[in-house]
């Protein structure tokens, strides 16, 4: 499995792992967009097994981060390996 989700209270902690491409993408999608259509303070994503995400986890990330926006809630994302930071700086994930 490529990825836990834990929900306690108002957080959800998501810890990925491998490579994350289309098929990770919509299943992560599918166990943790539940948890987020219900009230939420923080999604905190730990990335520091992740060797290789495509645009489809690109995206994913992009959608938990504009619901956290619209619900006045944070997101985080801890230990973004190297390879991926400029992908995600480009793509809006991190600023």
């Amino acid at each position: 499995m490529c990825f836990e989700i834990t929900a306690r209270e108002e957080r959800i902690t998501v810890i990925l792992t491998g490579a994350i491409g289309v098929k990770e993408a919509t299943s992560i999608r599918q166990q943790l967009f539940p948890l987020i259509q219900t009230s939420f303070v923080d999604i905190a994503f730990h990335l520091g097994e992740v060797t290789e995400m495509d645009s489809s986890g690109l995206g994913l990330l992009l959608a938990v981060k504009k619901i956290a926006n619209d619900n006045n809630s944070s997101v985080s994302f801890h230990d973004v390996p190297a390879s991926l930071r400029e992908r995600f700086r480009l793509t809006g994930i991190l600023i």
